[in-house]
């Protein structure tokens, strides 16, 4: 189980490499570019969803928790799907137009929010 829990925290780290950005304007621009280069790409660059069913199915552990943490991992990626689909559209953002337009930093707890959050989900679900 402790293997299980460094690799998806490596996983998780991965995920935030690549999504780095110092604003949201930087962050939203490296998700598109990934975008822009086809869904598959964009969506096997989370690869902690499915290292969260791999471990599911290996440790056949189908309780609650687990299931909803696949199920928030499934609304993560797809909101930020809807979300660079509506940039690649031009259509309203809505909020986010705001967040984008001004170029607040993002705080560097913000950016580890996730790995806190699925990491520990992750743990309670397989122990």
């Amino acid at each position: 189980m402790e293997s299980f829990l460094l690799i998806f925290i490596l996983l998780e780290l991965f995920e935030i490499y690549w999504q780095r950005g110092n604003n949201f304007r930087e962050y939203i621009k490296n998700l598109f570019n990934y975008y822009q280069k086809g869904i598959i790409l964009f969506i096997s660059l989370h690869p902690t969803l499915y290292f969260i069913l791999f471990s599911q199915i290996s440790l056949q552990n189908y309780n609650l928790l687990t299931s909803f943490l696949i199920f928030v991992k499934i609304l993560d990626v797809g909101f930020k799907i809807s979300l660079m689909d509506k940039i690649h559209k031009s259509r309203d953002l809505g909020t986010f137009k705001v967040l984008i337009e001004t170029n607040q930093p993002l705080p560097i707890g913000l950016k580890f929010v996730g790995l806190i959050f699925y990491s520990t989900l992750f743990f309670f679900a397989f122990s």
